[in-house]
């Protein structure tokens, strides 16, 4: 994790800052993460002479599911590895899980001056008086994964509507374009809840127009709620034919078994667990990747501006590339659906012998961190 600057050590005659805004999906948790409990002297030391080094802060708060601690872990791994190890400095701080709190730490973070800020929002319009006034000292704001709408951001971003559009889509196929679905609306008020559950909703339209919602629940992207608040709408609406959850589906599976019903086609993100619990006989499913290597993107992105490689792109949106996992039957059309379509296969898209809540792909090829690493083993 990030070093900050050691006091006289110049900060590099008018380097922007950049801000690099994580998305997402956790708990309290109110420390700062060191990657190497070196003195911030020391950690500089290891940059060969006369190379510029950088300070860059991972801003979360919330660590309630697998993705939030596998990204930050990400973080601190990726960058002990070229090209970042030995220019970059890396620290992750987990503020309370409000968004006021978050807001806070934020600024106290750009206080601190890092010359990049890795922020996962808590919110897409909250924390845009604290970017925006980054970006008035001179910093530049990416988000990842999760957009702000301050103008002044970039955005390296996985398109979530698009992706849950397909998926929409999928859903409305399976169901023989008829029946009854329960949504999962995340947590309410988050931008990228929004997009995960319009894109679901357009993609039902699209393909299944007779398709009904009959309960919505606030699954907080964690087991627990999205189990219950299933169990809960199945007291009410026993006729359903499927869910669609913006994190899990064992926890669908799970509610119908304790109800006495068979399981339902469900759909959850890229929990390396989840595509296996769904590739079992009888179950059928569609899991979106929500991989975390938008933080390598990210960091590399931030790398290359500090150097003067990067060109903002058009709007300053940076896509990430998305893959839509679903079981082998039914079969369904989904082209043009704007993301890649596998089909699931034990030792290719998922892994027995590897923990459960790792969220697939777990790296970029290039580079070369393990599962077990990843995973925090």
């Amino acid at each position: 994790m990030s070093r900050l600057r050691a006091q006289g050590v110049s900060r590099g005659r008018g380097r922007r800052v950049l801000v690099v805004s994580l998305l997402a999906i956790g708990l309290v948790l109110g420390l700062a993460i060191s990657a190497s409990g070196k003195p911030a002297v020391q950690a500089r030391g290891t940059a060969q002479a006369g190379q510029e080094t950088y300070d860059f802060v991972v801003s979360n708060n919330f660590v309630g599911n697998d993705w939030r601690p596998q990204v930050q872990r990400l973080a601190v791994l990726t960058s002990k590895l070229a090209p970042f190890k030995g220019k970059v400095n890396m620290k992750v701080v987990v503020a309370e899980n409000t968004v006021q709190a978050h807001i806070q730490s934020l600024n106290n973070i750009i206080q601190t001056r890092p010359d990049a800020i890795m922020l996962i929002p808590s919110s897409d319009t909250a924390m845009n008086p604290s970017i925006k006034r980054a970006c008035a000292a001179g910093i530049i704001v990416v988000t990842i994964s999760a957009p702000v709408t301050e103008g002044c951001a970039w955005n390296a971003n996985q398109d979530f509507y698009g992706g849950m559009k397909a998926v929409g889509r999928w859903m409305a196929q399976v169901l023989g374009r008829k029946g009854n679905v329960f949504v999962d609306r995340g947590i309410p008020g988050l931008g990228i809840s929004k997009d995960i559950e319009g894109g679901f909703l357009a993609g039902l339209k699209q393909d299944g127009p007779k398709v009904k919602v009959v309960g919505r629940f606030d699954g907080q992207y964690a087991p627990g709620p999205e189990q219950s608040g299933i169990a809960n709408l199945l007291v009410g609406n026993p006729d359903v034919q499927g869910v669609m959850t913006q994190g899990y589906c064992t926890p669908v599976f799970n509610a119908f078994k304790a109800a006495g019903k068979s399981a339902v086609p469900a759909t959850c993100y890229g929990y390396n667990g989840e595509l296996g619990a769904c590739a079992k006989s009888g179950r059928k499913c569609a899991v979106l990747s929500g991989s975390p290597v938008v933080m390598q993107i990210g960091m590399k992105l931030a790398l290359d501006k500090l150097e003067g490689r990067a060109t903002p792109p058009k709007n300053k949106l940076v896509p990430v590339p998305m893959t839509l996992f679903i079981t082998k039957s039914p079969a369904v059309s989904l082209k043009n659906a704007g993301v890649n379509v596998e089909v699931m296969k034990a030792g290719k898209n998922y892994f027995p012998n590897l923990p459960a809540g790792l969220a697939l792909p777990y790296t970029l090829p290039q580079y070369k961190i393990t599962a077990k690493q990843a995973a925090g083993k």
